[in-house]
This record gives structure tokens, sequence and C-alpha cells, in this order.
């Protein structure tokens, strides 16, 4: 069912592309998208929907999955709600460009680039931005603006944060432990780097945004492979990821001259 409000088109644009499965060979592993699961998401029609929020970079559903929390490279946390209306609740001069939510307790955590570091901010007041830890690599090798971009709540008090170099995905602790690292790269050359994360809880899959590429992607959690790729090549720079199952739709925010959310509608 739609959204109400949440399309400012008069009709469904046409459905784009899907890769695989089974129609895109994976990097060195002889394996293709969707050999793992013939049930994957199949993508249908979109809509747009205009937001007011500057460099929109980062996007999680609240935690009573009534609207959006946000992020913009500007340093602005708001809500936005499923007809685009934006409120600001925290700004800052931080590069903010990925954002999750421990849907347990509400509380936020941001991907901050050049920093390098992820933030916290505690539920219910979102008040207070906290430093929780810096990601070594990324300073060590001087990532700057090619650096930390995706972030995604896990589970047992852990999270995925993703970079633009190497595609580099690494699991962190909240207490800034490092736990593993992956490089996507590793599993497929079609993406280049990582923009936005989602984790889907439901499946145990690591949904992936890659504004270079042009495509979104669904890798299985556990050896990484790639399961399916979504091409959205007119999509100007898709940087943010939210799997909506209960709305049937993904939706994708891309950072752009005027910030868009697209809603596309999906049989999971």
């Amino acid at each position: 069912m739609l959204v109400a409000g949440a399309c400012t088109c008069c009709a469904d644009h046409s459905i784009p592309t899907t890769i695989g499965p089974g129609k895109t060979d994976s990097k060195d592993s002889g394996k293709r998208p969707g050999d793992h699961n013939p049930n994957l998401p199949v993508m249908g029609s979109y809509q747009k929907l205009k937001v007011s929020l500057e460099e929109l970079s980062g996007l999680c559903m609240n935690q009573d999955t009534t609207g959006f929390w946000s992020v913009s490279d500007q340093g602005d946390l708001c809500q936005v709600s499923f007809t685009g209306a934006v409120t600001r609740v925290i700004r800052s001069n931080l590069d903010m460009e990925g954002i999750t939510i421990d849907p347990a307790t509400g509380d936020l955590y941001l991907a901050i680039e050049g920093d390098q570091m992820v933030c916290h901010v505690a539920a219910p007041d979102y008040k207070v931005l906290d430093t929780l830890f810096y990601v070594q690599e990324a300073l060590e090798r001087d990532f700057d603006n090619n650096g930390l971009e995706g972030i995604a709540w896990y589970k047992d008090g852990l999270l995925f944060v993703g970079s633009q170099e190497d595609a580099l995905v690494w699991i962190y602790k909240t207490d800034g432990t490092l736990v593993r690292r992956i490089r996507l790269t590793d599993e497929t050359s079609l993406i280049k780097e990582v923009a936005g994360l989602f984790y889907d809880a439901q499946k145990d899959w690591l949904w992936v945004t890659d504004s270079d590429a042009g495509k979104f992607f669904i890798f299985k959690v556990g050896e990484f492979d790639l399961l399916t790729a979504y091409d959205v090549s007119f999509i100007d720079n898709a940087e943010a990821i939210c799997v909506d199952r209960a709305h049937n739709c993904v939706w994708i925010g891309s950072d752009e001259d005027t910030p868009l959310l697209y809603r596309f509608n999906f049989s999971f």
C-alpha cells in the first residue's frame, strides 16, 4: 500500500533493471548473484519525494516506524516525515554521512566522515551528540573525504561501518572494539564504494548503496556473498538506503542539488 503523501509524481516511473539472479558474475568466486537464494526481492516502479534537507546523506526508520531519522553533510540531524517534512534536531559542523538506530532503545549512531568517527545520540531526548570511537584504519590511511559513509545497527551491540575507499565494511562493538574487516571489492567487481548501509535482520542481509557504480546490492552476512544487485544509475547520487518491509518498499536518499527520496516498490 502506498504511504499517504509519499509521492510528488502523478504516476509510477518505469521499473529499473535488476542485475541477477544469475546474470552477472561475481568477482573471483565463480558464483553468480542469486545462486544462494532463488527467493530474492523483486524491484518494481518508483516515486520521488522532494526533501528540504541540503546534502541528505543518511537515512533510517525511527523507532515507531512513523518516519525517518536523517543526516546531512552539513551537520544536521533531522526527523523526516513520509511526506517530506523536515524537523532539525541537532546542528553541528560535522560531516554526517550515515545514521542507524538501535531498535530496542531508540539510540542513534552516526558515521562522521573527515574525522572518521562514530557518534552516539541517546534516546529519548536526542539532544547530546557524543563521540564513541574512531575508525583507526580510515585515520591511518588518511581516507579524508573518501572515508566513512555508511553505518547500520547489526545485533548484540555490534555495528556495521562502511567507507568509500576500497568499499570496506568493518564490524565494531559500540565500545570501539574492532571485530571484523570485510572488503566488498573482494566479493564482486560490480561494487566500487560504500555509500550507505542497511542491515535486514529478517533475512540476515546487508544492503549497500554505491553512488559511484549507480547500484545497490544485497550481501549475505557471514561470508558476504553477493546475492543480487539493482541498477539505479538514473539517480544522481544514491547515498542512503532504508528497507521498509512494512510498506513493501526500499527508500533511497539522493544527495543532489534538489535532495530527493526515491521510494522503490518491492515484492519481498
